[in-house]
């Protein structure tokens, strides 16, 4: 279904009309561009790749003539959704974590991974992407501890990062591991040349790093300027490990992946101990964030970081909520994340926007979340001034869904509500339809 002919076929209620000047107008029922009020009868004119105007219907008809139109009909428009964390080589089903114990979890996932063909994590990459797609991402923030999703992230079209993942418990393998991840970095980084995916760096987590091999990926960052992201404060056993040494990370996990505990120095939180080590640095995603303090959020909004929020994920692996109001009140930026089919049914970030609006029981508005989905993740993978809202200069990454359910004294929200990523009606990346409805795909 991804990158089918634009002229071809399609929704029945999507009717296009020629132009002979390069440009195209996309009509629909409700414009939602983001960080403005959502338009009745809007329009978005695209050229070459990016917007060049964004309005009412009337208007652009008027201003743009000679464009060529696609008409949506009774749908809504509105910018490509950004899944900021994701783990395309990850199969599903969600695996429970028995218990409810982060480290049997990890466990499970491990041994799940041991068990299959080199070739299944490329074959669960693919078929992810073209559900990315097809569900309206258009924009991802990718970690992979394979470089299997490389090449099918490439093929599909999609923008974004593709984080490559580092660990390591064992200290004097530090300075292997990480020319490794540079090497990777190098090789990944020419493949990617002139696409519109970027090669970053993961260190994975606190506690599956050793100390050494943490300040080793910080000096990597620093000299490749890659953007970087790692997991933390993801669950209670983080904090148990880091506070105090102990608990299900060194008791089961550890001895899972045949290490042992490295020494390390002891902190009050996950996120004092990544400040220590002198890790929390501008521009740092910070995957998950759940298990945070006051004096934690002062840290990370001291330091300019961002957050990926996965509801659904936290949900399922410790039982908790991020404290994502919080954050927002204090300049943090936050966008939205599914995590990996290891830990949630679908891939589909309308159903990440749902959980998001049921965990935090009002404190979030739907214009609030929509925009996490949204303008949110481009901030957070530092791509706002590319993507992210309907923008004259802005690139031309949109996606468009049925309007049926809409109503004007709550848009965004009857649009969360009643929206699917199964019946998508088109996803634009770069001004070029990758995905475009005949009949529907489910998003898991």
């Amino acid at each position: 279904m991804a990158d089918r002919d634009p002229g071809a076929g399609g929704d029945a209620a999507a009717v296009e009309h020629g132009g002979g000047n390069g440009e195209r107008l996309l009509l629909a029922r409700w414009l939602f561009p983001v960080g403005r009020p959502s338009i009745r009868d809007g329009a978005v004119a695209v050229r070459g790749g990016a917007i060049v105007a964004v309005g009412e219907r009337a208007d652009l008809l008027a201003a743009h003539p000679e464009a060529g139109r696609l008409d949506l009909g009774d749908a809504a428009l509105l910018p490509g959704l950004v899944n900021c964390h994701t783990h395309l080589e990850l199969p599903g089903p969600p695996l429970e974590a028995p218990e409810g114990c982060f480290a049997r979890w990890l466990v499970a996932v491990i041994a799940r991974r041991r068990g299959q063909p080199p070739t299944a994590e490329t074959a669960q990459a693919e078929a992810s992407a073209r559900l990315l797609l097809a569900c309206g991402t258009t924009a991802i923030g990718e970690v992979s501890s394979t470089g299997q999703s490389l090449t099918p992230l490439l093929q599909a079209g999609l923008r974004g990062i593709l984080y490559r993942e580092v660990l390591g418990l064992a200290p004097g393998e530090a300075p292997a591991r990480a020319d490794a991840a540079r090497r990777d970095i190098g090789r990944m980084g020419q493949a990617a040349q002139g696409t519109l995916l970027r090669i970053g760096l993961s260190p994975h987590s606190a506690y599956s790093l050793s100390e050494e091999l943490l300040a080793a990926c910080r000096i990597l960052g620093r000299e490749t300027a890659a953007p970087s992201c790692i997991h933390v404060a993801e669950s209670p056993e983080e904090a148990v490990l880091l506070s105090g040494g102990d608990g299900p990370i060194r008791d089961l996990l550890y001895p899972a992946v045949g290490q042992e505990a490295p020494p390390r120095r002891r902190a009050s939180s996950p996120v004092a101990y990544l400040e220590t080590l002198g890790v929390l640095e501008g521009g740092l995603l910070l995957i998950h964030a759940v298990h945070v303090d006051g004096k934690d959020r002062r840290l990370l909004a001291a330091q300019g970081v961002g957050v990926a929020h996965c509801p659904r994920s936290n949900a399922r692996l410790s039982g908790a909520v991020a404290p994502v109001p919080a954050y927002l009140r204090e300049g943090i930026p936050v966008g939205l994340g599914t995590d990996s089919l290891a830990s949630v049914e679908t891939l589909d970030l309308w159903d990440e926007m749902r959980a998001a609006l049921a965990a935090h029981g009002g404190q979030l508005t739907a214009a609030q979340v929509l925009e996490m989905a949204t303008l949110g993740g481009a901030r957070v993978l530092g791509l706002a001034g590319e993507v992210g809202s309907l923008e004259a200069g802005k690139r031309a990454d949109l996606t468009a869904v049925p309007a049926g359910g809409i109503v004007a004294s709550d848009p965004e929200g009857s649009l969360i509500a009643g929206a699917s990523g199964a019946e998508v009606l088109l996803t634009m990346v770069e001004g070029r339809i990758r995905h475009r409805r005949v009949g529907s795909e489910p998003c898991g």
